[in-house]
Order: C-alpha cells, then sequence, then structure tokens
C-alpha cells in the first residue's frame, strides 16, 4: 500500500486560486500544469511555505498540519529548485550545502570533513560534479544537482521542479530524470511544475491538470496520453475555434501576401493567403510536411513552381525563396539564442535590422528617439542599454518581436513560438503576435503542435502528406481517440 506523503485539500488565495486539490505519495513524481502563470507563481509560494492559503487544509504524513503550523512545516519539508539558483556564489559548495544544516557544529572548521562527505554522496548517486570549481562559474545543471542534494541532505522530502527545460539539454535533462529516480527509491516524492510538452510520460506517475485556479483533472499516466491532456486544458479554446470557423473568415483591412500553387520535391501545389492584420496558423500533422514548408520559407528548401502575390503584385517563385528581399520575415522556436546578438545591447539589436532598409541610419541620433517613442509601453527603458545576454526571457521575446514590429515586414513566419520554456516568455511572445496584428502585419504561425495551436487565436490551416486538407480531414486525425 502507498505511503501518503502529503495532502492538501481546497485550499484557496485570492482570486488566483480557488480549490486546488492534491495529493503526493512516497517515491511518487507528478506532472503539474497551469493554464496560467500567476496562478502556478501562488501555488509555488503556498507550497514552499512563502505564502498563507486563506483556506484549505495541509495533511502531512497522513496528520493533519494545525493552520498555524503550515508554512513552518512546508518551508521544512518541500524544496524549490528552478533555474534561479539559491545557492550563493560566494561561499564554497561545501558551505552551500552543509552550513544551514541543523544542529551543524563547527561550521568554518569542519570544510575538509563537508567535502569529504559530499563526495561520497556524489558517488552514492552517481553524480559527476567538480569539488574545485568555484560557485561562480558553475552550470545551471551543476547547481540543480547540488540543490537536490542539499535538499535530501536537510530531510526535505518532496522536491518541487520548475522552470528548467528551458535552460538544460536534453543531455542533462535524462541524467536529472535518472537522479530522481534514484531519489524516489529512497522515498522522496517530486512535482514537476512544467508546461505540458515536457511531460515525460516513462518516469511520471501521475498529471494533475490546474485550469481556472482549480484542479480539473488527475490522470493516472497510464491511463492517459498528450492527447486527452491536451484536450483537458485547451478545451475552452478548442470550442471557441470551432464557433470561429462556424461563422467564417472575418473581413481583414487591405490586401496582403499569398503563395499560390507552390510544388517542391514533397509539397503539391500548396496554396495559402494571409491579409493584412491577420493571424493564420498552419498545422504540419507529419513531420515532413512542417519540415519542407518550413525549408521553403526560409529560403533552404527549392520548389519547382509557384507564385508569390504580395500587395497585389505576382511574381514566379524562383527556386529559393528571397527573404529579406521579400520583406518576408522568420522567427523560429526559441528566437532570443538564433537571431540576436549576445554581446550587443537591446538598441543595437533593435537597429541592425532596420538598418538594412535605411543606410547609415547608426549615425542618426533621431532614429533611437524613433524607436523608444514607437515601442513607448512595450519595452521599458532601462532595458535599451542592456546586453541581451542579461535580459530576461520575456524582453527577449519583446526584443525579437519588436524589432519587426520596427521592420513592417510583408509577412512574419513565425515557426513554433511558443516552443520556448518559460511560460512568461511564452505569454510575451503571444503579446507581441497580437500586437503584430495590431500593426496590421500578416502572421504565419507554423506549428506540429497541438498546444501550440490553440495557444493564441487566428485562421488555422492544415496540412498532411504535403498538401493542403481541410478542418473537418485534421480534425479525424487529431481526435479521433478521444
Amino acid at each position: 500500500m502507498k505511503k501518503e506523503r502529503l495532502r492538501i485539500e481546497n485550499i484557496r488565495k485570492g482570486t488566483l486560486l480557488k480549490r486546488i486539490e492534491l495529493q503526493v505519495f512516497e517515491g511518487e513524481i507528478i506532472h503539474c500544469v497551469f493554464d496560467n502563470i500567476q496562478e502556478k507563481t501562488m501555488f509555488l509560494e503556498l507550497m514552499t511555505g512563502a505564502r498563507k492559503a486563506d483556506y484549505g487544509r495541509v495533511y502531512y504524513e497522513e496528520e493533519k498540519v494545525p493552520e498555524k503550523d503550515m508554512s513552518s512545516v512546508l518551508r521544512k519539508r518541500v524544496a524549490l529548485i528552478s533555474r534561479e539558483s539559491r545557492l550563493i556564489d560566494s561561499v564554497s559548495m561545501e558551505e552551500n550545502m552543509f552550513l544551514v544544516r541543523p544542529r551543524v557544529k563547527g561550521h568554518w572548521v569542519n570544510r575538509r570533513s563537508y567535502r569529504k562527505e559530499a563526495a561520497e554522496l556524489f558517488r552514492e548517486f552517481g553524480l559527476c560534479i567538480d569539488m574545485e570549481k568555484p560557485m561562480g562559474r558553475r552550470t545551471v545543471f551543476e547547481k540543480v544537482q547540488i540543490e537536490i542534494m542539499k535538499a535530501y541532505l536537510l530531510g526535505q522530502k518532496i522536491i518541487i521542479l520548475t522552470a528548467l527545460s528551458i535552460c538544460l539539454s536534453d543531455a542533462e535533462m535524462k541524467k536529472l530524470w535518472c537522479l530522481l529516480e534514484k531519489l524516489r527509491r529512497k522515498g522522496l516524492s517530486c512535482l514537476v511544475v512544467e508546461p505540458l510538452e515536457d511531460i515525460n510520460f516513462v518516469y511520471t506517475d501521475t498529471v494533475v491538470v490546474v485550469k481556472h485556479g482549480k484542479t480539473c483533472a488527475v490522470k493516472d499516466v497510464d491511463e492517459c496520453d498528450y492527447t486527452t491532456l491536451h484536450t483537458i486544458l485547451y478545451r475552452d479554446e478548442l470550442e471557441k475555434n470551432a464557433e470561429d470557423w462556424k461563422r467564417g473568415p472575418k473581413e481583414r483591412a487591405g490586401e496582403g501576401i499569398s503563395i499560390q500553387d507552390v510544388t517542391t520535391s514533397y509539397l503539391r501545389n500548396v496554396s495559402f493567403s494571409v491579409a493584412k492584420g491577420e493571424i493564420v496558423k498552419l498545422f504540419c500533422i507529419d513531420e515532413r510536411s512542417y519540415n519542407e514548408v518550413t525549408g521553403f520559407l526560409r529560403g533552404e528548401t527549392e520548389a519547382v513552381s509557384g507564385r508569390l502575390c504580395i500587395g497585389g503584385c505576382e511574381k514566379a517563385v524562383g527556386k529559393m525563396m528571397t527573404g529579406m528581399r521579400d520583406r518576408i520575415g522568420v522567427v523560429q522556436g526559441n528566437p532570443g539564442t538564433a537571431s540576436l546578438f549576445q554581446e550587443l545591447s537591446a538598441m543595437d539589436n533593435l537597429q541592425i535590422l532596420l538598418s538594412q532598409k535605411v543606410s547609415g541610419m547608426w549615425m542618426i541620433p533621431k532614429y533611437r528617439k524613433s524607436i523608444r517613442k514607437l515601442l513607448g509601453g512595450i519595452i521599458s527603458d532601462d532595458v535599451y542599454s542592456k546586453k541581451v545576454k542579461e535580459l530576461s526571457p520575456a524582453d527577449v521575446q519583446r526584443i525579437v518581436y519588436c524589432r519587426w514590429l520596427i521592420y513592417s515586414p510583408q509577412l512574419l513566419v513565425c515557426i513554433q513560438p511558443f516552443a520556448e520554456g518559460d511560460i512568461q516568455a511564452r505569454e510575451t511572445a503571444r503579446e507581441m503576435i497580437y500586437m503584430l496584428e495590431k500593426r496590421n502585419i500578416p502572421v504565419l504561425i507554423i506549428t506540429s503542435n497541438t498546444a501550440e495551436l490553440n495557444y493564441c487565436r487566428g485562421r488555422e490551416l492544415y496540412m498532411r502528406h504535403g498538401r493542403m486538407i481541410g478542418k473537418e480531414e485534421a480534425y479525424e486525425f487529431l481526435y479521433s481517440e478521444l
């Protein structure tokens, strides 16, 4: 019989959390999905004792925790680990791990014994961590491993991991899951609070979906799949999109851009259009279609035939798309790492793209003033002088999209724009796409992820096996199992 580690019942806080139910068993790994970043943040603050709930009950190891002790018990038993490390760079690794432990005496004279104990612990869990490296030079992954070991030493029985999928590589995530598997054998439980797309169905036991401030689903991982969870989380949006489809397309102001009868080695007479001030979402059901259409729009895949019509002017498509020459911009995946210069300031990055339209603009101060005026209310004044590498993921997203807001392309192609792991960055990307729509810039979103398809509004198009298909046919493939 499974031993209950923690149970929270009917937890409420303000207008954000209305009814949170959660049960955690010993050695269990739970994936928690939220539809709102503010709700997620409040949940984490309550779980770690940083805030008190307005109402609710907490049970730890099957015993009810008095209301006055809830925060202290959660602080003592629950560890929160994210990309924002809570370790201190100015002291050694051993001091970070051992100084705050209760009943430790002679803190500053036992560094050698601390190091020996840390080395033995790392060997026990198969961790390769350089004992000599200063804390300030350690990677995010190294710090995450050290924080997990610190939580283990402190006797914290529940570990919450969040905002790690964005900053760890696939190889590092695999090692992290292996470590969690070893910890669960020691009786530790884990809550992974990450987006829906980052669920690991191999190691996860239970999935909890929190929507509109309420626990709306608790699923054993063996009894659900990604499509089922996606439908639970985005049912409202699916219904809204279905109603929009029934009402038909909205009227748009002015002409935009259209691609007509494009044929490549795989695509067959592909045609679609995006009007000015319109968001169009192209969903590719199979991977080959996704790779081919994105390769064509990036100018990497040759076209056998086709036509491009911009603002009423039509021309034949050459073997390759010419991108900037036709004023077609492309933003892909996590755009900050690929398209921005990390060592340059935000203002420099904003000007680089515009300099292709205005010769010598670097030498003319009025353009900087114009940029600040145009982006008033979007980018904070203190951001312009900072280097890109110093900015938050959300600010990086703003810079990426604001470059195109200033440049005003004939079409902006956004390839999986919500692939960014940070929830706030995804929200920012959506806000910026709506801003482009408001400024009358045509936006084409291309994705093969159903969560992204419903993450923002827009007219939907579908592609399968290199050809355009209707929505009803697409839904047969997407939701036939539900």
